[in-house]
């Protein structure tokens, strides 16, 4: 098996994992915004462990891999520094002895200023550190943490002290370091912030966090940084739930810790008390607020139990990661009974993929932001003498150091200070797709500049908006002619979500040269993406330094992840695809005809499986991504929440993209009799109601006029079901 962060599975996490299927736990539904009992226990136990800062509560950002905390972590100390007015270069120091992370940041080496990731270098030790970079300013020194460090080194403590003096963070890296006890929590550097990775985890799952100081983290406590750094699949409980077991087997885990966690287990409002303290405050309060953690017991297809015996449908699914929906009961019997831990299901999987996509080579990622950091540095390795990107405002990318840059200027605003994480990648140009002229910007752009790289979501996923045919044309006809590679987004639109074809991009162009693959090939199980690239991409690329290559096809291999996802593919046969595509179809018509009759309602926006709910009527029309607009599609998402039973959070509809036709009839006439009788002034007094804590008696008054809730009729299912395992 080919080196990678990742151990085979053991019989212990294929049986864990077992359990929490048939258990029908809900594994992912919010991204790293779910409240969930698992991830509450984890960040209070890391609390408890990791002694950052002089008081607590200490904040845990659950993510997919030590990469993307690593990145959360260099994010953190260049925000303070732009806030606290040292517009310094965000210059970061990684003492780091095995140099396990230049490439990631440079891997072209093409300098500080111009690589992927700027300012940021390395030196093996404090001594070297000092002498290549002088009294540089740093926002940050991150020690990367090996078992042999010395980490009372005068020459480190020195260079520390000089960081702490110029008000830069100090920030711990555990990554590598096995866990053999409580050693690996200890923080001897009086660190700001302490980052953990796979090993946390045994190795056995993909796993990232990044635990700081209550003082260190009150600057992204808002209600704008609080998505300084999120991701898809961080804060899962099948990823948490193992390193808790990890944990509690290394002897980490006292009686102490688990009276609080049986507490946080048991009762849902205590769950959300330790998520809110420990994971992120400022989303559990707008969850609280807007209804965005139910209380889900059960979680099976596309449907969800809620601790009031409700049935709920579920239109969030992990934010379109739902290809079969929770739980696929095929998985114990056909897969994790089945794993053979020599086998290498990546093998399989690159072939089902290169069949779906027509594009042979694949690259494995635990993330679709770590997996466009991959492709752009394929793309990068591939056409080594250009160095521009270009992509198109409103596209979202992920939040690590790269992927940032194609999320900048997203409809989500996640920093509330302009360029907060500068320095950027200097080489980017961003077209506005939807502007009158934007067939000519590009057309000039890339005539005059030779452009490495074209890079796009086909359909942007916080909208749901399609980039005009026009210029997609332009960007499909001036391929040869200016020599760029073409890389589309397709972690959320692709695995038939958004069109006919397994990639959506293949409905209107030709096939691009890299795209990413996320979401659905986890089958709402294991965190897990893909990067798949042509043959002349990977030959070229190779050439350039096939060692990096190498390292980027053997990184992230995850073999469990991989046999979960090539399981998955093979259960959607032409067929298959074909009868779910003709039921949202209908789905859609019927859709379309509540929304015309709604007043509150706009013209459904995406396609296929890819949905969103807009507003429209008197007092409703605000710019997307400003206060008043989501405000009040929280407000609405909330009403047919509580009148229709449908999870439908920013209104976006990611149900699962191999529904049933029947819970497709049911999802529209919920919505139908959520949405009869609403009215602009109702969705105002909801969202006042909301926000003053007053939302009981508002429905209260709801009820007794026209909008009277509909009941929603419980599902039949024994009590012992509403009790938590």
């Amino acid at each position: 098996m080919p080196q990678s962060v990742f151990r085979p599975a053991s019989a212990r996490t294929l049986d864990l994992i077992a359990q929490l299927n048939q258990e029908q736990r809900c594994n992912f539904l919010m991204a790293s915004n779910y409240v969930n009992p698992s991830a509450a226990k984890l960040g209070y136990l890391l609390d408890d462990l990791v002694h950052v800062g002089p008081r607590g509560p200490r904040v845990t950002y659950l993510l997919s891999s030590g990469l993307e905390a690593l990145s959360a972590a260099i994010k953190l100390a260049r925000h303070t520094a732009v806030r606290d007015g040292r517009d310094n270069g965000g210059w970061i120091l990684l003492i780091d002895p095995h140099d396990r992370y230049q490439g990631f940041m440079d891997p072209v080496g093409a300098g500080t200023d111009a690589a992927l990731i700027p300012h940021v270098v390395s030196a093996p030790t404090a001594t070297e550190a000092s002498e290549r970079y002088g009294t540089t300013p740093w926002a940050g020194v991150i020690v990367v943490r090996e078992p042999d460090t010395d980490l009372d080194d005068p020459r480190l403590r020195a260079l520390l002290a000089d960081c702490r003096q110029g008000g830069g963070l100090v920030i711990l890296s555990c990554t590598d370091l096995e866990l053999t006890g409580t050693d690996i929590f200890a923080n001897p550097l009086d660190a700001d912030a302490v980052v953990f990775g796979e090993t946390l985890a045994d190795r056995q799952v993909p796993f990232g966090a990044l635990t700081m100081a209550d003082e260190v983290q009150k600057i992204w406590r808002n209600h704008t940084d609080c998505f300084a750094h999120t991701s898809t699949y961080g804060g899962n409980v099948v990823c948490a739930e193992v390193v808790l077991d990890v944990l509690d087997r290394a002897g980490v885990i006292t009686d102490r810790h688990r009276a609080v966690m049986s507490r946080i287990e048991a009762d849902p409002r205590t769950t959300i008390e330790y998520w809110g303290r420990h994971i992120n405050p400022t989303i559990a309060d707008m969850a609280r607020t807007f209804n965005l953690n139910p209380d889900v017991r059960r979680a099976a297809g596309g449907r969800l139990t809620v601790g009031d015996g409700r049935d709920v449908i579920d239109c969030a699914g992990g934010f379109g990661s739902n290809l079969r929906g929770h739980n696929p009961p095929d998985l114990v019997p056909e897969v994790l009974k089945a794993h053979d831990p020599d086998h290498d299901y990546f093998v399989d999987l690159e072939r089902e993929l290169a069949e779906l996509t027509g594009l042979p080579h694949a690259f494995p990622s635990v993330s679709g932001a770590i997996g466009n950091h991959t492709a752009v540095t394929l793309a990068a390795l591939a056409q080594p003498g250009r160095r521009t990107v270009v992509t198109f405002k409103g596209n979202y990318g992920g939040k690590t150091l790269f992927s940032l840059n194609l999320s900048k200027y997203g409809p989500q605003k996640t920093e509330s200070v302009e360029d907060a994480f500068r320095p950027y990648y200097a080489k980017l140009v961003y077209l506005d797709p939807f502007a009158p002229d934007a067939v000519e910007q590009f057309q000039r752009v890339v005539r005059e500049d030779p452009v490495a790289l074209v890079w796009f979501e086909l359909i942007q996923g916080a909208s749901c908006r399609m980039l005009p045919a026009d210029l997609l044309a332009a960007v499909d006809q001036l391929r040869a002619e200016a020599g760029y590679l073409v890389g589309v987004d397709e972690v959320l639109t692709g695995g038939w979500r958004s069109g006919t074809h397994y990639l959506a991009h293949r409905d209107v162009m030709r096939r691009a040269d890299i795209v990413t693959l996320g979401k659905t090939i986890s089958d709402m199980t294991m965190p897990a993406a893909a990067v798949m690239v042509s043959a002349d991409v990977h030959r070229r690329a190779t050439k350039t330094d096939p060692e990096q290559v190498r390292r980027l096809r053997d990184a992230y291999r995850h073999n469990l992840g991989a046999h979960i996802a090539v399981h998955a593919l093979r259960t959607m046969d032409p067929e298959t695809v074909a009868r779910h595509q003709d039921a949202y179809a209908g789905f859609r018509t019927a859709l379309d005809a509540i929304c015309r009759e709604s007043n509150v309602l706009g013209p459904v926006a995406g396609r296929a499986a890819h949905l969103r709910l807009t507003l429209a009527g008197r007092g409703l029309s605000f710019a997307q991504g400003s206060v008043p607009h989501t405000l009040l599609t929280l407000a609405l998402a909330d009403l047919i929440f509580q009148r229709g039973g449908v999870y439908v959070p920013l209104l976006g509809i990611r149900h699962r993209v191999a529904a049933d036709p029947v819970d497709l009839a049911d999802l529209a006439a919920r919505i139908e009799t959520a949405t009869r009788d609403l009215t602009p002034p109702m969705i105002y007094r909801h969202a006042l109601g909301c926000l003053l804590g007053q939302k009981s008696s508002l429905l209260g008054r709801l009820l007794k006029g026209r909008a009277a809730t509909p009941r929603v009729p419980a599902r039949s299912v024994p009590d012992s079901s509403l009790t938590r395992p």
